[in-house]
């Protein structure tokens, strides 16, 4: 049996932690575990996390999701026992792989979804510029886009040059 995701195109900032279901003396291949993504090599492999928990060298995996991926401690509260209660190998699939195509996911029996969670994101802000110099006022729509006067002038001028040059080009090359 296998479980449908739908991804929406765009999708930023989610990161979906995966079980990888595996019968004790039978491991499967990497290969394997990517395959039941049911995404048909369609993802970003280099954004995939896939390894044993033993990696983490006693760090639990919710501290892994805190500090390697960004994930709010109220986003973990709940699920922190179920996550660090986890065995053997896990696939990390954040929603960088997708490259912001939408995708139908046929997640296949060798995975169980563990979870889904947000990456804590600050919102932008930007701090006021230093420099007197660089305030001012910007012309809202319906502002007049006229060029700066003498600029008509000056690009007729340059013209007229461009066509003296090239016909002086055609002269000298016409007389030799």
């Amino acid at each position: 049996m296998s479980t449908v995701l739908d991804i929406p195109a765009q999708e930023a900032h989610v990161v979906r932690v995966f079980a990888v279901v595996e019968e004790a003396g039978a491991p499967l291949d990497d290969d394997a575990v990517m395959a039941a993504l049911g995404a048909g090599g369609a993802l970003e492999a280099e954004e995939i996390e896939l390894f044993d928990l033993k990696d983490l060298q006693g760090m639990p995996l919710s501290d892994y999701l805190a500090e390697g991926h960004g994930i709010a401690e109220t986003d973990l509260r709940d699920m922190r026992g179920q996550l660090d209660g986890l065995k053997g190998r896990v696939l990390i699939l954040p929603s960088r792989a997708f490259r912001g195509r939408a995708m139908k996911l046929r997640v296949g029996g060798a995975l169980r979804l563990v979870g889904r969670f947000e990456e804590d994101v600050p919102p932008v802000s930007f701090a006021p510029l230093p420099s007197e110099g660089a305030r001012g006022t910007v012309a809202g729509e319906g502002a007049s886009s006229r060029a700066q006067p003498g600029t008509r002038r000056a690009a007729l001028v340059l013209v007229a040059l461009l066509i003296g040059a090239g016909v002086l080009v055609l002269a000298l090359m016409g007389g030799s």
